[in-house]
C-alpha cells in the first residue's frame, strides 16, 4: 500500500506534518519451498511467517517546523506505540480512510540532498500473532 500526502499522521502520540508518503510492505519472513525429482521447478511453496514494514517519508521544510515541534526530535529505535493516519484520494476529504497499527521503530534516517527528508522505518506488530497488524476503516 502507498499513501501519498496523508492529511494527518500521529506516531507514538506525536503529530507529524509535511508527510510526503507512507508505504506499507508485506514481506516473507520465513519461506518453505519444495522440489520434486521430476524437474527443476518448485512443486510447493508456503509463507508461514510474514512481516509488515512501514516507511514514513517526511519533508524537512525549515519554515514549517519550529523548535517546539515534537516531530523535530523524532522517535528512537525500539520505541513502541500507535501509528494513526488519515488519508483520502484527493484533497476533497471524500472517501477518507483511517489506518491504525501498533508499531515498533526500527530506524530513523535523514537525507540531506536538495530537498531534505527524514525516513522513519517501522515494523507493525499483531496483537495476537494471527490478526493482521494493519487496520483500515472508512470514515
Amino acid at each position: 500500500m502507498l499513501f501519498l500526502n496523508p492529511t494527518k499522521l500521529s506516531l507514538l502520540s506525536a503529530d507529524y506534518s509535511n508527510i510526503e508518503s507512507v508505504s506499507i510492505d508485506r514481506l516473507a519472513h520465513r519461506e518453505v519451498t519444495e522440489y520434486s525429482d521430476a524437474g527443476p521447478y518448485a512443486v510447493f511453496a508456503d509463507i508461514p511467517e510474514s512481516k509488515v514494514e512501514i516507511a514514513i517519508t517526511q519533508r524537512l521544510d525549515t519554515g514549517a517546523m519550529t523548535i517546539n515541534d515534537q516531530s523535530l526530535t523524532g522517535p528512537k529505535p525500539g520505541q513502541q506505540g500507535m501509528l494513526e493516519l488519515i488519508t483520502s484520494p484527493n484533497s476533497s476529504q471524500a472517501q477518507r480512510k483511517k489506518l491504525t497499527a501498533q508499531v515498533v521503530v526500527r530506524a530513523v534516517r535523514y537525507d540531506l540532498a536538495a530537498k531534505p527528508k527524514r525516513t522513519i522505518s517501522l515494523v507493525a506488530i499483531s496483537p495476537d500473532g494471527a490478526t493482521d497488524p494493519i487496520t483500515l476503516i472508512d470514515l
